[in-house]
């Protein structure tokens, strides 16, 4: 994963690669879940950087608090795009899962 933690007491910070991180999801293109008519490559890029941005911004939160500001980022950013929030919901939810460690308790 393109993606490291650095902890100490205080704080969690991330660091993500995007490079290495679009590439790994340029690989899985072909799944189901990027299938969107009319999308094109840009536009599920546009899509997972929300996910990442929203992820790096609200680490310490379930997806699901902060689904509702992702939605709005998404539709602020790329209002035309043909990846609405049903489609893009389950893919920024993956981009959430690939870089939440595991078993981690989260604290507000």
């Amino acid at each position: 994963m393109g993606s490291r933690q650095f902890r100490n007491t205080d704080a969690t910070a991330q660091i993500v690669d995007i490079d290495a991180e679009l590439a790994y999801w340029k690989t899985r293109m072909h799944e189901n879940t990027f299938q969107v008519v009319g999308a094109t490559i840009n536009d599920l890029e546009t899509c997972i950087k929300v996910g990442y941005d929203g992820y790096l911004l609200h680490h310490r939160q379930e997806f699901e608090e902060v689904a509702p500001a992702l939605r709005a980022r998404l539709e602020r950013y790329s209002p035309s795009t043909p990846i609405g929030w049903y489609r893009a919901q389950p893919i920024m939810r993956e981009v959430w899962q690939r870089l939440k460690p595991p078993n981690r308790a989260l604290h507000a």
